[in-house]
């Protein structure tokens, strides 16, 4: 792609994503392949890369430079990922059993007719809502983070992780709950994410038993808080008012 189509491309984005109060510094050169990619009110990405056929990340979810989201089906709302992080890491993108594990070689000897790599199907990593991710985390395909969850900085991620708990390590192992289990329940059923910002700054988020309690069994009810959908190719970018 030429320099000024770029510029014209990014422009474009740009104007998308402000209707939409969201920020995507990467522009068009983070998306990495043919995909489309939905964001939600208030998105911040910075300088990321973007592998993933289909992608969409929940509202107010930043996520700083240097993050790598490879095979990535959702990120939902309030998440806040460090840099240094992939998500979605190809479990077997390099083959042992072959001379090299070098990825051009084993490109090259394709191309001259050699025997293919058999690639099983890769699956998608699915992050929920309110998860902190540290620095240099390293998320496996295929894996589910729990709403709620903390992952310790430098952690290796190579099984699901369940809603709010506490995980550090290589490989990572669940240190304790964020939360006692009837809290979490409540937490989980209440859907509080659904909420605005300005809802849940009415409410007492820093004592979540008086929130359950001030919510007496509401169920917050699932909307969009308007969203922006990006396609590569054919590029486009669509805005969706809130509902």
């Amino acid at each position: 792609m030429n320099f000024f189509r770029r510029l014209l491309l990014d422009r474009q984005l740009r104007q998308g994503l402000a209707l939409n109060k969201c920020r995507m510094d990467c522009g068009i050169r983070g998306l990495r392949r043919d995909m489309e990619l939905t964001l939600e009110h208030g998105v911040k990405l910075h300088q990321i890369k973007i592998n993933s056929d289909k992608l969409s990340i929940g509202a107010y979810t930043d996520i700083v430079s240097g993050v790598d989201l490879q095979n990535v089906a959702s990120i939902g709302r309030y998440c806040s990922i460090a840099g240094g992080v992939t998500i979605g890491q190809n479990r077997n993108s390099h083959p042992l059993e072959w001379l090299s594990t070098h990825s051009a070689l084993v490109a090259l000897r394709e191309s001259a007719g050699g025997a293919p790599v058999i690639h099983e199907p890769t699956k998608q990593t699915v992050i929920g809502h309110d998860v902190w991710i540290g620095m240099d985390v390293l998320i496996l395909e295929g894996i589910t983070i729990g709403t709620g969850a903390v992952i310790g900085a430098q952690s290796l991620i190579t099984k699901d992780v369940p809603p709010y708990a506490i995980v550090v390590g290589s490989p990572g192992k669940v240190q304790r709950y964020r939360f006692e289990p009837h809290i979490i329940e409540g937490l989980l059923a209440s859907q509080w994410w659904n909420l605005t910002p300005h809802q849940l700054a009415e409410l007492p988020i820093e004592d979540p038993q008086k929130l359950l309690e001030a919510l007496k069994g509401l169920v917050a009810p699932d909307s969009h808080p308007g969203k922006v959908v990006v396609r590569n190719k054919p590029f486009s970018v669509e805005h969706h008012h809130a509902q």
